[in-house]
């Protein structure tokens, strides 16, 4: 016990860096656009609320009924248009954060790692991968196993030999 363990290591199937590299490269890049998908979304979304306030305040200036149908005319009230296009423009903050919200939630849920109980296997686009092998697709890390102090302990010294008596 008082010598120096070193725990088992083995390097699991590295690939190249440059593949590697590339697909971290690709994945950056998803993301990039997704976020840019879900930015431009968020701003028409917005913009189609201020667009309506502003067909409010065109309507009651130009008394579009009035031009377009010869209905009477009808008068000025600045308050009543002040109230309904505040009351738009309030619904489409709520409109918009509620999206932001969902957008963010989609998102968390898209991160998370589905792993089957059984085998440990990572599910993936509907694949099922070696944990190893998913990490390899998708960053630029590359594995390798050791075992904790408390592994070590528990399933004994055929697993914590030093590596020299490995060999």
């Amino acid at each position: 016990m008082g010598r120096d363990r070193v725990g088992l290591s083995i390097v699991a199937g590295s690939k190249a860096r440059r593949d590697s590299a590339d697909k971290y490269d690709e994945t950056h890049f998803r993301m990039q656009l997704r976020s840019r998908a879900v930015n431009e979304a968020l701003l028409l979304e917005a913009l189609g609320f201020i667009f309506v306030a502003l067909l409010i305040w065109v309507n009651e200036y130009l008394d579009l009924p009035h031009l377009l149908f010869h209905a009477e005319p009808t008068p000025w009230r600045p308050v009543e248009v002040a109230i309904e296009s505040g009351c738009v423009l309030l619904l489409g903050a709520a409109v918009t954060g509620v999206s932001w919200l969902t957008f963010r939630r989609l998102a968390y849920l898209e991160s998370l790692l589905i792993l089957c109980a059984g085998c440990q296997r990572v599910g993936d686009e509907g694949r099922w991968l070696e944990f190893e092998l998913f990490v390899e697709s998708r960053d630029r890390l590359e594995t390798t196993h050791g075992m904790c102090p408390d592994c070590q302990t528990t399933l004994g010294p055929a697993f914590s030999r030093p590596l020299a008596e490995a060999k």
